[in-house]
Parts: structure tokens; C-alpha cells; sequence
């Protein structure tokens, strides 16, 4: 095999891939490729290209909701870095110290 080249196996079928990740790392993505897969396979009777399909949905669907998730975090992230940076800022102008205990975020 070529440097930069890895040998996977997903459902059965040998591929050759060429790649700069970590041979690791891919045999990492490929084990979790195979393990949907063949949660839908013993679904039911279904054709491998019918499988191949539904699980990039189902892929697909996860890797959206993650996003939105990761969205949502850095959206309450950017919402409390401003109210601190205007809690900051309020106390810097004023000259007082914050409260005894320290501000609650």
C-alpha cells in the first residue's frame, strides 16, 4: 500500500482510501460508520444501497442537530460574555468595586 493510504472495511467491502488524518482516527469514523449501518440492516430486509442511503440520513440528521446544539452554545456564550463585559465595563466607569461576593452570572 502507498504512504498516506489505508485499508478499511465497511460492511464487509475492502476500500482503500487515501488520506492524511490518522490512520486511527479514520478507523475510528469508519467502526462507527459500520456500527449504523448495521443497526438499519437488522431493521429489516432492506437492499445495501437502501442501507448505504438511510444511514447517511440518519448521519446527516445527527451531524445537524449537533451543529445547532454547538450553535446554541456559542450563542448563550457570546450573551454572557457581553453582560460581563458590560458589568466590567459599568464598574470600571463608576470606579466602585463589585459586591462582596462577586458577581452572579
Amino acid at each position: 500500500m502507498e504512504p498516506g493510504t489505508v485499508q478499511v472495511v465497511l460492511q464487509g467491502k475492502t476500500f482503500v482510501l487515501r488520506t492524511s488524518e490518522d490512520p486511527a482516527d479514520l478507523q475510528s469514523i469508519v467502526d462507527y460508520v459500520n456500527h449504523r449501518l448495521d443497526e438499519i440492516s437488522a431493521s429489516g430486509n432492506l437492499p445495501a444501497q437502501s442501507v448505504a442511503l438511510l444511514a447517511a440520513l440518519s448521519l446527516a440528521q445527527e451531524l445537524l442537530k449537533d451543529r445547532q446544539a454547538l450553535q446554541n452554545i456559542r450563542d448563550k456564550i457570546r450573551v454572557k460574555s457581553a453582560l460581563i463585559l458590560d458589568m466590567l465595563d459599568v464598574s470600571a466607569n463608576s470606579g466602585d468595586n463589585p459586591p462582596a461576593g462577586g458577581m452572579s452570572i
